[in-house]
C-alpha cells in the first residue's frame, strides 16, 4: 500500500519524510495504520551511526496503532484491535536491528522508494515513524478498547524499561535505597514505579535542575546534580554508606562509574542504558568482588510484553504511571522540533502523532 514514512539515506542523514510503498504482511505479520510513535536515543543513534543498521532505512519502536490488516499465521490479533509495540523481542540482534521481517522467512526490506529502491524497515520489529506499519507479530501487544494510544505509545520502550528494572527484576523492599541515575523515559520509568512501590529513600541525579525539581513531584526522597564534583560523596553520606540498588538509565559511562562508588556493599548496579556497543563496565573485578556487589545489564524491563506493557497502561488510568506529565505531543510533520525539544531536555518524551481522528 502507499503510504509516507521518515526515511533516513545515510549514517548523519536527515529524517526524509517520502512517499513509500509497504509490501504485503507475511504470514507472521500485522499492518497497522500508526496513531502515535515516541522518539527514543536508540533511533538517533541509527542515525548517528552508534547502533549499526543497513541503509537506506526507517525507524521508530514506539508505536501504537489500529490493526488493518493481519497475515494469515496471526493469532494474536485482529483487524481494528488497538495496540502499543514493545521492542523486546526474541533474537535481539537479527530482527531488531538487522531489520529481519519474519524469523521464518529470513526477509528483509519490506518498503519500496518511489524509485522502487529497497528501504528496511522492520526496526525492533515495527519502524513507526510512518502513517503505516507492517509490524512482526511478536512485537504486537492488544491493549484496551478504551487505552490512550497517543499518550501511551511510548511505554513499549523506555518507560517499560525503567519500571521493569525495579517491578520484574530487582523487586526491592520499601526499607530499601535506590539511586536513579538520569532522567529520561527510562529514569521516569524506574521513579514512578520506585513510587509505586513506597521506597522509603529515592535519589534522583540528574545533570539538569528543572528535571531534579520535577523528580520530587513524582517521588524522589533526595536529589543531586551529577555535575556536583562531590556528587559521590554527597550520596554515600545522605544513604550511610552508599544504595542498597542503583540504576543507571543514561548510558553514559562516568555516570556508570560514579554509581558502582554509590552503591553499597552487597548492593546491586544495575545498567539499562548503554553507550552502545564494544564499551565495557568502568570497575575492576578485584574490587567489585571484595565489595561483594552485583552488577547486572537488563533490557527492556525483563518485560513479558503482552502483559507487561498492559498492566503499565492500567498502572497509567490508576495514576500511578503519569507518563503525560513528561511527555508532549508532536504533529507528524515536526519531527525536527519534537528532536529539538529532547535533546535540550525542554521535554522528557517527545511523541510524533500520526492520526488526529
Amino acid at each position: 500500500m502507499q503510504t509516507q514514512a521518515y526515511v533516513l539515506s545515510e549514517v548523519n542523514a536527515a529524517f526524509a519524510l517520502q512517499d513509500v510503498t509497504l509490501l504485503e504482511p507475511e504470514a507472521e505479520e500485522v499492518l497497522i495504520e500508526v496513531v502515535a510513535c515516541g522518539i527514543c536515543h536508540t533511533d538517533l543513534s541509527v542515525q548517528n551511526g552508534a547502533f549499526p543498521s543497513p541503509f537506506p532505512n526507517t525507524v521508530g519502536h514506539e508505536t501504537s496503532g489500529i490493526v488493518v490488516k493481519t497475515g494469515s499465521g496471526v493469532t494474536r490479533v485482529k483487524a481494528g484491535d488497538k495496540r502499543g509495540h514493545p521492542a523486546a523481542c526474541e533474537g535481539f540482534a537479527p530482527i531488531n536491528f538487522g531489520r529481519q521481517r519474519s524469523a521464518a522467512l529470513g526477509s528483509k526490506a519490506g518498503i519500496r522508494g518511489s524509485g522502487g529502491e529497497e528501504i528496511y524497515g522492520a526496526f525492533f520489529g515495527q519502524s513507526g515513524f510512518a502513517k503505516h506499519a507492517v509490524v512482526v507479530e511478536n512485537s504486537v501487544v492488544k491493549v484496551a478498547d478504551d487505552a490512550d494510544l497517543k499518550t501511551l505509545a511510548p511505554i513499549g520502550c523506555g518507560f517499560q524499561t525503567g519500571a521493569g528494572a525495579l517491578l520484574n527484576k530487582l523487586k526491592p523492599a520499601k526499607t530499601s535505597s535506590i539511586a536513579i541515575s538520569g532522567l529520561g523515559a527510562v529514569g521516569a520509568g524506574a521513579l514512578f514505579a520506585a513510587n509505586y512501590l513506597g521506597i522509603e529513600t529515592i535519589v534522583l541525579l540528574d545533570v539538569v535542575d528543572g528535571k531534579l525539581e520535577m523528580g520530587k513531584e513524582f517521588g524522589a526522597t533526595i536529589t543531586f546534580n551529577a555535575r556536583d564534583a562531590d556528587v559521590v560523596e554527597q550520596v554515600r553520606k545522605a544513604t550511610d554508606g552508599g544504595v542498597d540498588y542503583f540504576v543507571e538509565c543514561s548510558g553514559n559511562v562516568r555516570a556508570l562509574e560514579a554509581g558502582w562508588a554509590m552503591t553499597a556493599n552487597l548492593g546491586t548496579l544495575l545498567s539499562c542504558g548503554t553507550p552502545g556497543p564494544g564499551v565495557h563496565p568502568p570497575f575492576g573485578i578485584f574490587e567489585n568482588l571484595v565489595a561483594c556487589k552485583t552488577y547486572i545489564g537488563l533490557c527492556e524491563g525483563d518485560s513479558n510484553p503482552p502483559e507487561f506493557v498492559p498492566f503499565l497502561s492500567r498502572l497509567y488510568a490508576e495514576g500511578h504511571f503519569p507518563v503525560d506529565r513528561v511527555s508532549r505531543q508532536f504533529p507528524f510533520d515536526k519531527l525536527d522540533d519534537a528532536i529539538h525539544a529532547m535533546h535540550t531536555g525542554e521535554v522528557i518524551k517527545p511523541i510524533l502523532v500520526f492520526k488526529t481522528d
